[in-house]
């Protein structure tokens, strides 16, 4: 359960940090403050609610904390990570840290989530949960429901950070510069002079940013999937993926569309099936 309070806290800190502005310090400010009263309702709920211990909570908010201090959100509409990358400050070289926070906290999960089973609490959750009588609530184990409620917070855009974070520095689009940055505009220059050329005659087509929309949805229903057992069903999105962007990568002759898109895809279906994993344990132990 303390693996599902963890990545819930993790997982509402990123929705949040990716919604919001982080240029002023007013924005950083409200954006702080969003996040301390959604971690303080999730402490509550899982102290009050579920009967946690307090060091069990104490624990997870700690966590949670130190992977907002190291990480940097991926905002929608933009493929980047905060203005750090050039911040020549402790806090902008924290996150440039690359791949070792996701990694610690899947450390960090999984000695949560083999720690054992808590003690049994009380609370008005498991008051509800036991008292609901419905049959679906009732066949799934409390700790499963949290681990479900946290993973999907998670894969939302928690899972965005650590894709970035997997990605090469010239991969990661927006944080190239200098030599690279003209390396990528002379491989890529032939695709934006046609953009560039549809504009001038008048081609009024938006280029939809779906990226950040369809990778946790992607995510959301490979986890639901396998956690259904439906593994076709998971083979065949995987499948749908790969043909839709095959002409992308097949027409583009330097390996960097081809390259983003393996990394980003395994590690992203990495993480969901992690996910869908954890919450098996849960509703099996």
């Amino acid at each position: 359960m303390l693996a599902g309070i963890l990545l819930a806290l993790i997982g509402l800190g990123d929705v949040v940090r990716a919604r919001t502005g982080a240029d002023a310090h007013r924005q950083r400010t409200l954006t702080t403050i969003a996040v301390v009263v959604l971690w303080a309702g999730v402490s509550a709920v899982a102290w009050l609610g579920l009967g946690v211990p307090v060091w069990g909570v104490l624990v997870t908010v700690v966590l949670a904390a130190a992977w907002i201090a190291t990480t940097a959100p991926v905002r929608a509409g933009t493929g980047n990570a905060d203005d750090d990358h050039d911040a020549p400050t402790t806090r902008g070289l924290l996150r440039r840290s690359g791949s070792w926070p996701a990694v610690l906290l899947a450390l960090a999960a999984a000695v949560l989530l083999l720690w054992g089973p808590l003690p049994d609490g009380t609370g008005f959750v498991v008051d509800w949960h036991d008292g609901s009588g419905l049959a679906f609530v009732d066949a799934v184990p409390l700790a499963a429901v949290v681990g479900g409620v946290g993973s999907a917070l998670f894969l939302v855009d928690s899972a965005n950070v650590v894709v970035a974070q997997a990605l090469p520095p010239g991969l990661q689009r927006g944080a190239t510069t200098g030599a690279e940055a003209d390396d990528l505009r002379r491989r890529f220059g032939r695709r934006r002079r046609a953009d560039a050329d549809a504009e001038q005659s008048g081609d009024s087509t938006v280029s939809l940013k779906g990226g950040r929309l369809i990778g946790p949805i992607e995510r959301l229903l490979l986890a639901g999937f396998a956690v259904a057992g439906a593994f076709p069903v998971v083979a065949a999105l995987i499948a749908a993926k790969g043909i839709v962007r095959f002409p992308e990568i097949r027409r583009e002759t330097t390996g960097y569309q081809a390259e983003y898109f393996l990394i980003g895809s395994l590690v992203s279906w990495a993480m969901a099936f992690a996910a869908a994993g954890m919450c098996w344990l849960l509703a099996h132990s």
